[in-house]
């Protein structure tokens, strides 16, 4: 791991060993776990699976989260193993990407044995890029004479957006590539859309500073309702 990640998630882990002992399950995955991590603006997505999960446990958890929230946005997901054995349903689309880059840390792999449902797989994938284009829309509607407002919507939800789209390769049975950039190219001649759409938001993940046109924002809003359109004409056939 790089040392950005080590030093959020190793103290998290000792304490967590301390209180649940060889009790649970802990995996790294998304970003932290593949190439495209973005210090600063990536999230370290770790999960832990526990053996048996009740308030007690999760208020003994309480040192090592307080700590974690101190470094990072997001907290730890923690689920108890009878409910996360029953998930691929509810989460199919967490589950298909967390498949794609993942490093378990600590106990048994959470995902051997998981297997989700192309159908549900491709309802969640519509559901989701549909209300990320409202959102979207929301906020061009507010901000189309702010380039800056643009470019901060933009970039915050694409990170989003390439995990629909590593969901979307996935359900098609096509190479899914780790780098962002290859990622979008594939993803929109897979879904027959113009790959510049989503480069133009994807190549200034890093940039805090990126100010972004009202038409590159309409292009980038066009892409996402390609996808959804995409999504909805897909029959069982074509996936």
């Amino acid at each position: 791991m790089r040392a950005t990640v080590s030093r959020v998630v190793d103290p998290f882990l000792t304490e967590a060993d301390r209180v649940l002992g060889t009790g649970y399950s802990a995996m790294l995955y998304g970003s932290a776990a593949r190439s495209d991590f973005v210090p600063g603006r990536s999230d370290v997505n770790l999960m832990l699976v526990v053996d048996e999960l009740s308030p007690e446990v999760l208020r003994s958890l309480g040192k090592a989260f307080t700590g974690w929230r101190k470094a990072m946005r997001e907290p730890p997901l923690i689920l108890s193993r009878s409910e996360w054995n029953r998930a691929t349903d509810a989460f199919p689309i967490e589950i298909t990407d967390m498949r794609l880059s993942y490093r378990v840390l600590r106990g048994s792999d959470p995902l051997q044995g998981l297997a989700v449902d192309p159908t549900d797989l491709r309802k969640a994938l519509e559901r989701e890029f549909r209300g990320k284009l409202l959102r979207l829309r929301q906020g061009y509607a507010t901000y189309a004479p702010d380039p800056g407002a643009l470019g901060r919507l933009g970039l915050e939800s694409a990170a989003t957006i390439l995990v629909l789209l590593r969901g979307v390769l996935t359900l098609l049975g096509k190479p899914v590539p780790a780098e962002p950039a290859e990622l979008a190219t594939a993803a929109a001649q897979a879904v027959g859309f113009e790959p510049e759409h989503l480069l133009h938001v994807v190549r200034h993940r890093s940039d805090r500073e990126w100010r972004c046109g009202a038409p590159e924002f309409e292009n980038y809003m066009s892409s996402v309702e390609q996808a959804a359109r995409f999504l909805d004409q897909l029959q069982p056939v074509d996936q």
